[in-house]
């Protein structure tokens, strides 16, 4: 396409990953985008990032979010930021002419509204002009806009569709979970000294898990996401993991960098039990050595001790997260459908190396 007002502006090709047996393909192909909105910023990231309430040395954390891209997928990020560098300075520009549009339609339309109109013809004909250029451009910068997203297309195997979708089942599963967590932090307790039966102190905010889209990428269908407070939240794609906290900060990890683990974690729960959980015993707000009460303090009370699934996300490039969710069932369901998918294309992986 020629341009107008903007001839340098190169509009950024559509990208299709093909994957199964044969690896990763990466292939170029002309296609059209769509706008989607970027992740809103969380009050309580922000809060954990003024407000640290652990030691930083206890932190639950993966490393910086722009140096955990996967080696052969770098490339296919730099593109992504190319394309959003683009499209911010062409956002920035459409912004500039519909306010000169508006100012110039403004004084056009009160010129002709004029009882003095007929003293005004020339005036109104240059505002006239001046308002249909204006009127161009931005129609010009607004399809530049629509060709700054780049567009994704996924092709696979049928084996693989299948896994992913096992992945897209269980998920809908584990957003019921009545609570769910990410854990920030942890240390270990003295016993003696701050009278508990914790092994460990855990700090945790609830996440929310979300299907959604990025600003950065047009795919046919949302992402499965769970969010992350202390870092980047955390996109499964069917080709890659997409590790994001901006436009202008985030990774893509392939699955055969990364991994998953499952347990079952006891805690110690202080506040409400969800009822989707189990209880598996109970223990007193201030215990002594041997587990009973401490009868030194007057208002001691019970505590249940609860049985949650636990999630650890980690790869070879620095990922580390923990989650915890109250339904250990549908956790281990989300873990196993994960696990198959990345151990499916590890072993493709390996074949494909040896072959």
């Amino acid at each position: 396409m020629n341009w107008k007002y903007r001839p340098d502006f190169q509009a950024f090709p559509g990208v299709k990953l093909s994957y199964g047996r044969q690896g990763i393909k990466t292939d170029i192909v002309p296609t059209v985008n769509t706008d989607n909105e970027d992740a809103a910023v969380s009050k309580e990231k922000l809060m954990n990032r003024l407000y640290k309430p652990y030691d930083p040395q206890h932190e639950i954390k993966s490393g910086a979010t722009h140096s955990l891209t996967s080696d052969h997928l770098k490339e296919f990020k730099s593109l992504l930021l190319n394309a959003s560098d683009v499209r911010e300075e062409t956002a920035a520009l459409l912004k500039e002419k519909e306010q000169q549009y508006g100012a110039v339609t403004g004084k056009l339309n009160r010129l002709r509204k004029s009882l003095f109109k007929s003293f005004y013809k020339k005036k109104i004909a240059r505002f006239e002009e001046e308002s249909g250029t204006l009127n161009e451009q931005k129609e010009e910068l607004t399809e530049q806009l629509r060709l700054s997203v780049i567009n994704l297309e996924i092709d696979t195997e049928d084996i693989y569709f299948e896994l992913y979708h096992n992945i897209k089942d269980a998920f809908q599963l584990l957003k019921r979970s009545k609570k769910k967590w990410d854990f920030t932090s942890s240390r270990a307790t003295n016993r003696v000294a701050e009278r508990t039966s914790a092994a460990n102190t855990i700090t945790r905010s609830e996440i929310e898990l979300t299907e959604r889209k990025l600003p950065i990428l047009n795919t046919d269908a949302a992402a499965f996401c769970i969010h992350n407070i202390n870092g980047g939240d955390i996109y499964f794609f069917p080709a890659f993991m997409i590790v994001y906290e901006s436009k202008e900060n985030f990774a893509l990890i392939d699955y055969t960098d990364a991994a998953i683990e499952f347990s079952v974690t006891r805690f110690i729960e202080d506040e409400q039990v969800p009822d989707d959980s189990e209880i598996v015993g109970r223990t007193w707000f201030k215990v002594n050595k041997d587990g009973s009460p401490d009868r030194r303090f007057a208002n001691n009370y019970q505590i249940p001790i609860v049985e949650y699934g636990q999630l650890r996300i980690q790869s070879a490039t620095g990922v580390n997260e923990l989650y915890c969710f109250s339904n250990k069932e549908y956790t281990s369901l989300f873990y196993k459908s994960v696990y198959d998918y990345m151990d499916s294309l590890k072993t493709a992986k390996k074949l494909l190396e040896n072959f």
